[in-house]
């Protein structure tokens, strides 16, 4: 297939403002300026404006819920498949992926999963092509039957990047003395995301802040009235919470900052932008992107969990309000890497080979592999909606295997 053309449908499983549909959307078009046929099919949602602007085709899926096995789903993603004809359909996060795989057998497609989430499922099919973005979970998918492939978080460098901070913070409203901390992301159950921008708001009211301070929260998700609440009990008279809901096209955000905390490829978009950046993770941990703290999160992506080993948020954003040469420096050094490893047109060619060598190879749907999938993900379904008979099936497995 070298040198062929190719027919790429990309599958985001949702269209609000979040790390891997940003990154779907953004190396769907890196993709296509290398001279293929790509397509977006997705949920509607806020980032329909990032397809435009890269003038991708797109066309709406049915919400993509964990429920991504329901008839109505599968019968438009097949008519999806069918229409286009795609050498390769590639699913970003398990609902798209687990829909992807259910069809393989009827439309024998050949089928490219990414997950840049903080763990990978283990209902997913496991001779598919599998895509993650730290080398730990390459390491953690040893026993898969398919490959595993390496492609770091990518981020368009060109597009963000460094801007002009007395604009941005003029259209957002935020006066030049204000001190201002961002948060961009889903503010979402998983891996802790809004309920770590929660213990940020309430570390922040409590802590003695030295100048007027804004914190503006920019993303959606089902925990978002849980950081809408925080941020009406706010009682520090030096701090001020915006919660902007879905911004899709977070940029201003990012340049009007003095600070950005954030986990993943909303980090490393904060880097591209120049700002000094806090990694925030699960179970309290916070840890300021140091060039002594990189090796481990470029082993272990822009996450942790638990105690990080030093001071907690406040005391991090109060060493940074105080020192701004010291946010200039790490500012400079979080770009510097960005443009050096995780720049958009490196990933663009190396995802090219993948779908190169997976389009050289039979559609052989591997029926096995799909059938444990699909009975992985039932178990799962059913451990999440009904726990008691969850548990009985397990007690009922042990006994009978």
């Amino acid at each position: 297939m070298t040198g062929e053309r190719l027919r790429v449908l990309v599958c985001p499983h949702e269209l609000v403002t979040g790390g891997s549909q940003i990154i779907a959307i953004d190396l769907a078009a890196g993709i296509r300026d290398l001279g293929h046929d790509v397509r977006v099919y997705a949920p509607r949602g806020p980032l329909e404006a990032r397809i435009a602007a890269h003038g991708l085709p797109y066309d709406p899926a049915p919400a993509m819920t964990p429920r991504a096995l329901r008839s109505a789903t599968l019968r438009q993603l097949r008519r999806e498949v069918r229409r286009f004809r795609p050498d390769i359909v590639h699913a970003y996060e398990s609902p798209p992926a687990i829909a992807s795989a259910a069809l393989s057998g009827a439309t024998r497609h050949r089928s490219v999963v990414t997950v840049l989430s903080m763990d990978v499922p283990d209902f997913l099919p496991d001779d598919v092509r599998l895509i993650v973005g730290t080398q730990d979970l390459v390491r953690g998918q040893a026993g898969r039957r398919g490959a595993v492939t390496l492609i770091e978080p990518p981020v368009d460098t060109d597009r963000d990047a460094p801007g002009d901070r007395a604009e941005a913070r003029s259209a957002l409203g935020i006066p030049d003395d204000v001190f201002t901390i961002a948060v961009v992301g889903r503010l979402s159950i998983e891996h802790e995301k809004a309920e770590g921008v929660v213990r940020a708001i309430r570390a922040l009211d409590e802590a003695e802040l030295i100048a007027p301070t804004t914190l503006v929260v920019a993303g959606d998700g089902e925990a978002v009235d849980r950081v809408r609440a925080a941020a009406g009990a706010v009682r520090n008279p030096l701090l001020t919470v915006r919660v902007e809901g879905n911004v899709p096209d977070p940029r201003p955000i990012y340049t009007a900052a003095d600070v950005v905390f954030g986990m993943g490829s909303s980090a490393l978009r904060a880097m591209a932008h120049a700002r000094p950046v806090i990694v925030q993770g699960a179970g309290g941990f916070w840890c300021e992107l140091t060039p002594g703290s990189l090796p481990r999160f470029l082993a272990e992506g822009f996450f942790g969990r638990g105690d990080a080993g030093g001071p907690g948020f406040a005391a991090i954003v109060a060493r940074l309000q105080r020192d701004p040469a010291r946010r200039a420096e790490l500012g400079a050094f979080g770009r510097d890497v960005v443009v050096s490893r995780f720049a958009l047109a490196q990933a663009a060619a190396r995802l090219e080979d993948v779908y190169r060598s997976e389009a050289g190879n039979p559609v052989r749907p591997g029926r096995g592999a799909v059938l444990r999938a699909l009975t992985r993900y039932a178990r799962f379904r059913l451990a999440l909606t009904h726990p008691r008979a969850h548990h009985a099936f397990r007690s009922l497995a042990r006994r009978d295997g």
